[in-house]
């Protein structure tokens, strides 16, 4: 009999029709995680996202057989009043794979509009913060081919758009981590059925089959379906991809033939703007946003350029051409310049080793600090020069990157902010990863 999961009984069938399914097998795995390197040597750790379900702690199963050095990182969210003790047996599973592992607490989330997606960017922040302090360059996760048919799903009936419709990169790179999803060329069925084929019990979420949320009731929808309905949903997907790279390849081509993005967070613009798609991403950097302002908003822009406000930035004439700059009033107030200080969702503060500013030092705006700049240096409009980061103690301007000021030695701020002007993301063919979505190999 197939082991039992947490809170099911032995007669489930669909725990029945997973112990049948073949299972991914190891060479499976490891061929299609080698389509997603270069990885690292073993001397850096590769991270995991293990949330204690099956496909996570499947994802740690193979991932720890696939290298040695890898660490899984277990989030408990306290939405639940189990999710504690949950994250507790998962940790003792991880120890029990001889996967060493961290629990990461999240504490400052309450019930309330936007739950989920509050609840989603405080998960992933935990993770990049935990990958950063161990040394990952990488963070694994654990969505598999039928995550990725509920999201085109959805995306479909949320008009998402063209590239919404692409729904999951395979990988991406972002300022601090690359996310890799290895699992989207499997299917379920045969991720448990390798839990199963090893004994491994996992943890099962009641939100899961939770009709009041529109993920679980795709999913169910999705079950009745027939697999060539199953296969022309992936080449929708794979359609969608396709196109989104051809766009995406004709964006960077812009960005690299028109457009000049800062080192002080700001971009020039040609006369002519640059189309939709790669001023939505502009938009994005230098507003700090992870998220693309309206895209109606974006259409008016384009099509009638013109001074204007949006996703917390300003498009402001320049000579000929456009400056986008951040506004000014949409800026985080100043945050303790402490090492790895992240200020405005967009300068990080590093210090060199020894290296420590004074009790109270804060990293904010330049502001009315551009008074402090010779004629010579304001080489800039003054709104985007207020906008720079720079460092004050005491109501004391003691260093910016504004030219003519410096930095204290051993001090260095970066532009990082929470989207790439170019995109990072990687799509696999999804039509080719559905041949092995349910086959072990």
């Amino acid at each position: 009999m197939a082991p039992r999961t947490d809170g099911q009984t032995p007669a489930d069938t669909r725990m029945e029709a997973e112990a049948q399914a073949t299972p991914v097998s190891d060479a499976a795995f490891a061929a299609r995680i080698a389509m997603l390197g270069p990885w690292p040597s073993e001397a850096v750790p590769v991270a995991i996202a293990v949330s204690g379900g099956a496909d996570s702690l499947c994802l740690a199963l193979l991932a720890r057989r696939w290298r040695r050095n890898v660490v899984g990182l277990v989030v408990d969210h306290g939405l639940r009043a189990t999710s504690r003790a949950e994250a507790l047996l998962t940790l003792d599973r991880l120890a029990a794979l001889d996967i060493p592992a961290q629990l990461l607490s999240l504490t400052n989330l309450s019930p309330g509009p936007g739950l989920s997606a509050r609840a989603r960017t405080a998960r992933y922040a935990a993770l990049t913060r935990a990958c950063v302090a161990v040394g990952a360059l990488d963070l694994l996760l654990g969505h598999h081919a039928d995550d990725q048919r509920e999201t085109a799903r959805i995306r479909t009936r949320a008009r998402s758009g063209e590239d919404g419709l692409a729904c999951m990169a395979a990988s991406v790179a972002g300022p601090d981590i690359r996310l890799v999803r290895p699992l989207l060329g499997f299917g379920r069925h045969i991720l448990r059925a390798r839990l199963c084929a090893e004994g491994q019990r996992w943890v099962e979420d009641p939100s899961n089959r939770d009709p009041r949320w529109e993920r679980a009731r795709v999913r169910a929808d999705l079950a009745t379906r027939t697999e060539d309905e199953h296969r022309a949903l992936t080449r929708h997907i794979d359609r969608a991809a396709h196109a989104r790279r051809a766009r995406e390849a004709d964006s960077t081509r812009c960005l690299i033939d028109s457009v000049r993005v800062h080192p002080g967070g700001w971009a020039e613009l040609p006369p002519d703007l640059p189309p939709v798609a790669v001023l939505s991403r502009l938009i994005r950097v230098v507003g700090a946003r992870p998220y693309p302002p309206p895209a109606t908003a974006l259409d008016r822009l384009v099509a009638t350029p013109g001074p204007a406000t949006l996703g917390g930035t300003r498009l402001i004439t320049q000579g000929a051409g456009w400056l986008l700059v951040r506004e000014e009033a949409a800026m985080a107030p100043a945050v303790p310049a402490v090492q790895g200080a992240l200020w405005d969702g967009r300068f990080r503060l590093t210090l060199a080793p020894g290296v420590r500013l004074p009790d109270g030092t804060v990293l904010g705006p330049l502001a009315d600090g551009v008074h402090a700049l010779a004629r010579r240096d304001r080489d800039w409009p003054a709104v985007a020069l207020r906008c720079l980061p720079a460092l004050w103690y005491g109501g004391r301007l003691i260093g910016s990157m504004a030219r003519g000021l410096s930095l204290p030695p051993g001090v260095r701020l970066d532009l990082t902010p929470p989207s790439t002007v170019a995109d990072s993301a990687l799509w696999l063919p999804a039509e080719a990863m559905a041949n092995s979505a349910d086959q072990g190999s």
